[in-house]
């Protein structure tokens, strides 16, 4: 990656003539390191594509009706998506790129099932098209609209050339079951044996295969989401440490504070009084 992909960056290029605009243009490429639990939300309207991609780590995309868990490598493309979150399962860097026009569809036909498609290893593709644009950028300032359509088509050719890979992997439903269900409803989980219990095997194998999969066991990743969204809490000046406990998930405050501390080495008061404020922080809201 480059000098500044351990920061997160936007890279915003130029807009083409009218007639490349009406094929193909690139007008948001996002650099993305993430910790686990980081989690963002856009808005994919009318006319738009938007391509996820985890260079390094794993990742959940999940719009209206769709959702994937992408491992390292992987790429997954959303069209109209609507509303649409990410978010990250293991510490990584992610990159997530705003595609517009009609040469999307075309090129990506064979591969788009009801709006979306997964391509096993379509984040190189993506990676170097987003590199190029940030070198441009680095040495030039902001890309020509028209370079960024024109490695916008090279990397669509590359995705569309890309084998199909029919899933091998007996625990990948399995594991993106569990963490669909903790990233939607982690505030009333109790436990991993709850979690276990709904998708009908033991805790011990959901624990086996999860950790297997994500890096962490299903506890500590119920942990991270449950903290993540208390620190979103904690940036609301008005807010009662009380209350981010109950939201979050944590049986009382005594313990939301003890588990907390531990996991941010700072106390929710602490967190509280230091936060910048509801618009700033590690799990933005943002609309491309």
């Amino acid at each position: 990656m480059p000098p500044r992909a351990n920061e997160k960056r936007d890279i915003r290029p130029a807009a083409p003539d009218p007639t490349v605009q009406e094929l193909l243009t690139l007008p948001l490429v996002r650099f993305l390191p993430l910790s686990a639990g980081d989690r963002l939300t856009g808005y994919g309207q009318t006319g738009d594509y938007v391509l996820a991609a985890a260079v390094k780590g794993n990742l959940t995309v999940s719009a209206y009706d769709h959702y994937a868990l992408l491992d390292t490598g992987q790429a997954f493309l959303l069209k109209e998506p609507g509303n649409y979150t990410i978010q990250a399962v293991s510490d990584g860097v992610y990159l997530l790129l705003l595609l517009r026009g009609g040469l999307v569809s075309q090129l990506l036909s064979v591969c788009l099932n009801r709006g979306s498609a997964l391509f096993h290893a379509g984040a190189a593709a993506v990676r170097e098209a987003a590199l190029s644009l940030a070198v441009l950028e680095d040495e030039r300032g902001p890309a020509p609209g028209e370079t960024a359509s024109a490695l916008a088509y090279t990397m669509l050719l590359k995705l569309r050339a890309l084998p199909e890979r029919p899933r091998t992997d007996a625990a990948s439903p399995l594991v993106e079951a569990a963490a669909a269900i903790i990233q939607e409803e982690f505030p009333f989980l109790e436990g991993v044996d709850e979690l276990a219990e709904r998708l009908e095997v033991s805790a011990a194998h959901l624990g086996r295969v999860f950790t297997k999969k994500i890096g962490i066991s299903p506890g500590k990743y119920i942990t991270r989401v449950r903290i993540e969204y208390a620190k979103l809490l904690l940036r609301d000046p008005d807010t009662t440490i009380s209350y981010v406990a109950e939201a979050s998930g944590f049986a009382n405050a005594n313990y939301f504070a003890k588990v907390f501390r531990r996991e941010t080495g700072m106390s929710p008061s602490e967190y509280l009084e230091g936060s910048p404020g509801p618009t700033s922080g590690n799990i933005p809201h943002f609309g491309i």
